[in-house]
């Protein structure tokens, strides 16, 4: 291995790990009254590379020298794996990605990101026999849940994907959720609305990541005794992309404009940078 990671650096766990993401979530107010109308790409790099490399040392002492990471294929987290592998460029890192069949869009462009930054890539293909035994397990662990609800919101979908991961072992694992609040990754963010619109859908969104993504995510992982870490969430690194003006962070067109910039800077294939956002939702063909 490159380096040693001692267990000295991190005997508190960090902020945005686990239940301390949420903290920081209530902290940051995603639009902050003080826009830095002065913000440059290279402090937010500057930022996203520190909180990876605090995340990756992390994990590689959890997991005793491995990164383990989800992967879509989107922008956010091959622009992940782009900083963890510069931060960190002899580690192993084990990229997981789930698709309906092989050439699903999700598969097809994390293989190209995995190949470009030098993961280990595990590709989750579901049969329908994996599928319906994992959704009477999840029928069992949540009984007083909704199943019809839990597939229809990508619930049972991150569940069946934590699951195979869950095989492997990982005692901590890097996770990419809050960046499409912070940078204004959803339509609702942009299209068709005014600048004061556009701050209040912010808003919106940003009270909508814990009760709708993060506590799901987090009792999920802990279902499978998988810890997990945002780096996406760092405090340092969301209240520099607050004081962001929300209009440099999207556009009438697009979303996540700095995210972009940042892709090209670590060298993110082009077509990757421009595909459409897809999510988890729906993925899965749930017999109920």
């Amino acid at each position: 291995m490159e380096k040693e990671y001692q267990r000295s650096k991190f005997e508190k766990p960090l902020e945005n790990e686990g239940e301390g993401v949420l903290q920081v979530v209530n902290s940051v107010n995603v639009v902050s009254e003080e826009e830095n109308q002065n913000w440059s790409l290279e402090d937010l790099k500057g930022a996203m590379l520190k909180s990876f490399e605090i995340a990756g040392q992390k994990a590689l002492e959890e997991n005793q020298g491995t990164v383990f990471v989800t992967l879509s294929g989107g922008i956010d987290s091959t622009l992940g794996l782009a900083i963890l592998r510069q931060n960190f460029p002899e580690a192993k890192i084990v990229a997981f990605t789930m698709g309906g069949n092989e050439n699903h869009p999700d598969v097809v462009h994390a293989r190209l990101a995995a190949e470009k930054f030098g993961a280990q890539h595990c590709e989750i293909i579901p049969s329908q026999d994996d599928i319906q035994e994992a959704l009477a397990d999840y029928q069992k662990e949540f009984p007083g849940s909704d199943t019809k609800k839990a597939v229809a919101d990508g619930d049972f979908d991150v569940y069946f994907l934590y699951k195979k991961i869950a095989a492997m072992c990982p005692k901590l694992m890097i996770a990419y959720d809050g960046i499409d609040e912070l940078m204004g990754g959803y339509w609702g963010h942009r299209k068709g609305k005014s600048l004061e619109e556009r701050k209040k859908a912010f808003a919106q969104y940003w009270q909508r990541l814990i009760p709708h993504h993060l506590q799901p995510l987090l009792s999920t992982s802990q279902k499978f005794d998988i810890r997990l870490v945002f780096p996406y969430l760092n405090k340092e690194l969301a209240q520099t992309i607050s004081e962001i003006p929300v209009s440099e962070r999207v556009s009438d067109e697009v979303g996540k404009l700095p995210m972009r910039e940042l892709a090209r800077m670590f060298d993110v294939p082009d077509e990757i940078i421009k595909r459409s956002k897809r999510g988890q939702v729906g993925m899965l063909e749930v017999k109920i």
